[in-house]
């Protein structure tokens, strides 16, 4: 070993007689990297306190979620028409994605155990509520003018979802540093892709082969159950609330690599979203239609496979932060660009380049949110969180709306080949993002 790397040679102190400036210190290994095999990060992340009742926050939490829109839509779809089962699911996610912020900031300045306990008592208030209307709307005459009610009870249950998921990976922040922090989030980011599979199939299975009460029955018990576990353990898992002033609340937004953070953010989202609606239409058009579950569940999958394996990863993701996030959408846009070039082929060569495409989607969720963890200011992680889940929603709703019309108008083909370009942008928006510390 050369006399430059030895750390005890760094700190031999110089000549009496030539002050020189403190040597600077080497970096002190992370405890977490010991293990030279490739699950090393994930078999010490495992034996960190509190791991796995994070994980099973994290699991109930998202398996919630992802069952609540089907659900919705298969119970109101029941009692009243299509239309207004989407419409009443539009109302129920921009409901919560506009206070999604709000009930961020409220863990952050007051007591966890008083905030979650408020808004599971609304939240199962209103989704009662939604259950009752269209229970008595349904087959009757009155089914039509049921539907803004629905509708408005809809954006209500949105608006008072308990913040666990947005809590839990606040919550990683505390626990966990270094590689250990990015191992975490990439898995949380898997969970959450499997989630994204499990949870559909499970409310698609209850609400149509038995009743479409009882997928809310699974809902509200694993939401329940969520809620009362963060709430055991709000004293350690938890961050002490803050009392931030009011005056400190535009601080996100007045951070410039949060603000280009939360852009890329809701771009990214965007892109994906529209993967998710043209590929649909794609099937359709070339006679696959078949095809179309397995297109979406293998973006999934491969999003699954990525993200698990960048928690492998650690060491080169934490040499190398300054890159990552751009990088990722550079091979997110090139995975695209192959699939907008497979839809020229054939409906094979597209179920072949899906798990291609969306092999480092879950990837990008897990580095969005170690960053956006990473620059959030003092005491206001849940609400960095909050707003970047409120930006996917966004991001998502936008991606929806304007390419199911370029696909309409253009083709499916045409529109697949603008996602790259918004994957370019997103990339240009997160320059210069990383290598900050939190405020």
């Amino acid at each position: 070993m050369s006399r430059a790397s030895t750390p005890a040679d760094r700190l031999e102190p110089s000549e009496p007689s030539e002050p020189a400036e403190l040597p600077e210190l080497p970096e002190l290994p992370d405890p977490t990297e010991r293990s030279p095999q490739h699950l090393g990060g994930y078999r010490a992340l495992a034996r960190l306190p509190h791991f796995w009742r994070l994980s099973a926050i994290a699991v109930t939490s998202k398996l919630a979620a992802s069952m609540s829109s089907l659900s919705l839509l298969l119970l109101v779809s029941s009692a009243s028409s299509y239309g207004t089962a989407g419409l009443a699911v539009s109302c129920s996610t921009l409901g919560q994605g506009l206070t999604a912020p709000l009930r961020g900031r409220l863990v952050d300045r007051y007591r966890v155990r008083p905030v979650l306990a408020g808004c599971l008592t609304a939240h199962l208030i209103a989704t009662l509520a939604v259950l009752m209307t269209a229970r008595d709307g349904s087959g009757g005459s009155n089914s039509a003018g049921s539907a803004p009610l629905i509708c408005a009870l809809a954006a209500a249950v949105g608006a008072t979802a308990p913040p666990v998921a947005v809590m839990t990976r606040s919550a990683w922040h505390g626990v966990a540093s270094g590689a250990a922090l990015d191992t975490a989030m990439a898995l949380d980011a898997s969970l959450m892709g499997a989630a994204l599979i499990v949870g559909p199939v499970l409310a698609g299975w209850l609400g149509l082969s038995v009743s479409p009460l009882l997928p809310y029955a699974v809902i509200t018990v694993l939401t329940v159950a969520s809620v009362a576990l963060v709430m055991a353990s709000a004293g350690t898992l938890a961050p002490p609330p803050t009392g931030t002033a009011a005056a400190n609340r535009a601080r996100i937004w007045s951070s410039s690599p949060l603000r280009r953070l939360l852009i890329a953010d809701g771009l990214f989202v965007m892109a994906v979203t529209a993967v998710d609606v043209v590929l649909p239409v794609y099937a359709r058009q070339a006679h696959a239609a078949e095809l179309t579950g397995l297109y979406l569940g293998s973006l999934a999958v491969g999003s699954v496979v990525g993200s698990f394996a960048l928690g492998t990863f650690t060491r080169r993701l934490r040499r190398e932060r300054g890159r990552v996030l751009p990088v990722l959408l550079l091979l997110f846009a090139l995975g695209c660009a192959a699939l907008a070039a497979a839809v020229r082929l054939s409906p094979t060569v597209v179920l072949l380049v899906c798990p291609v495409a969306g092999l480092v989607i879950g990837s990008l969720f897990a580095v969005l949110r170690t960053t956006g963890g990473d620059l959030a200011p003092a005491g206001q992680v849940t609400e960095t969180m909050s707003w970047l889940s409120t930006l996917d929603m966004a991001g998502g709703a936008a991606g929806a709306a304007v390419f199911a019309q370029l696909a309409g108008a253009w083709g499916s083909r045409e529109a697949v080949m603008c996602v790259p370009v918004i994957i370019l942008v997103a990339a240009a928006a997160s320059l210069r993002v990383q290598g900050r510390k939190r405020c």
